[in-house]
């Protein structure tokens, strides 16, 4: 069963090394177990895969380092919501209310629909969820 909803900043900070304060993404991580697992929007699949791709094309990671990330991403305990469980006109007027994008919206929106606490580091994301009183998930 899913603890909490898991922002794609957080699990990028496990594999970049060179990432500033990791200490809370790396913490997260520790964690994840079978019984507290997080849940993500289907889209955090691409994003994540994306990102690693970008790093190996700015030659920040090796491509064998990407394909090693992204099958311990693919191993890990990740429960996913179904892609077409929330309407894309909720997520634009989420995401319009306050200013985010879309995809980070629907990251918002899985922590309000299932009541659960978001693990995030990006900023506005934050304050967005302290707005619609979504508490933030800190180990």
């Amino acid at each position: 069963m899913a603890s909490f909803v898991l922002d794609s900043s957080i699990a990028l900070q496990w594999f970049l090394e060179d990432e500033s304060d990791r200490d809370k993404s790396l913490a997260i991580l520790r964690a994840i177990t079978d019984e507290y697992r997080p849940v993500v929007p289907y889209l955090w699949f691409y994003e994540i895969s994306n990102t690693i791709l970008m790093q190996v094309r700015r030659k920040r990671i090796e491509l064998s380092k990407g394909i090693q990330y992204l099958q311990i991403i693919d191993d890990m305990l990740i429960d996913i919501d179904p892609p077409d469980s929330t309407s894309i006109l909720s997520l634009a007027r989420l995401a319009n209310t306050h200013s985010l994008t879309s995809y980070d919206a629907a990251f918002l929106e899985l922590a309000m629909r299932l009541h659960l606490p978001l693990a995030t580091n990006d900023k506005a994301l934050e304050k967005a969820a302290i707005a619609v009183s979504v508490e933030l998930f800190n180990p």
